[in-house]
């Protein structure tokens, strides 16, 4: 019984080893196909974002945009590529005319700010969820010292009546 239960965790071990290698080229995947306008998920005019990215890739959203503690990227390449590939698709979508070239900048610019809006949710999202665990660590903390001073007390009753002192109790 033993055996098989360390070949399944063995298993297990090595499918999740290989996930972030098969994620980034289901990424890399989606990334060719939005850029040749052949997506098979979404629609061909859909927006480009990287919630778009995800859906076509078939990954969680949070997968594109999660970072590490030092800040950065999990999948930087992918990332890097995609803005530089949304930069060239605003570019080689705006006219000579430099009314349009302003819109598409300032669409450009919304787009930035909208990611980074979210991108800001999500870590307000995860200190929040941070400090909240911390307080109810501290909660749990303030249950124990209060067992442990009544417990102190207990054990001052007990030697100060002369009842069994401590050290006889370890004894006994």
């Amino acid at each position: 019984m033993r055996a098989s239960a360390n070949k399944k965790l063995a298993g297990l071990r090595r499918y999740h080893a290989a996930r972030p290698a098969r994620t980034r080229l289901k990424l890399l995947e989606a990334l060719d196909r939005m850029e040749s306008g052949q997506t098979v998920v979404v629609g061909r005019e859909s927006k480009w974002s990287k919630t778009t990215l995800a859906m076509e890739a078939g990954v969680n959203v949070n997968t594109v945009v999660r970072k590490l503690p030092g800040g950065q990227w999990v999948f930087p390449e992918i990332n890097e590529r995609f803005d530089q590939l949304k930069g060239k698709r605003s570019r080689s979508t705006t006219g000579s005319d430099p009314r349009e070239e302003k819109i598409a900048e300032l669409r450009s610019e919304v787009e930035r700010l909208k990611d980074q809006k979210r991108l800001l949710a999500l870590e307000v999202n995860r200190i929040g969820k941070q400090i909240l665990q911390e307080r109810e660590r501290a909660d749990r903390m303030a249950i124990y010292e209060q067992q442990n001073a009544s417990l102190r007390e207990e054990i001052r009753r007990i030697q100060g009546n002369g009842e069994i002192p401590l050290k006889a109790a370890r004894k006994a």
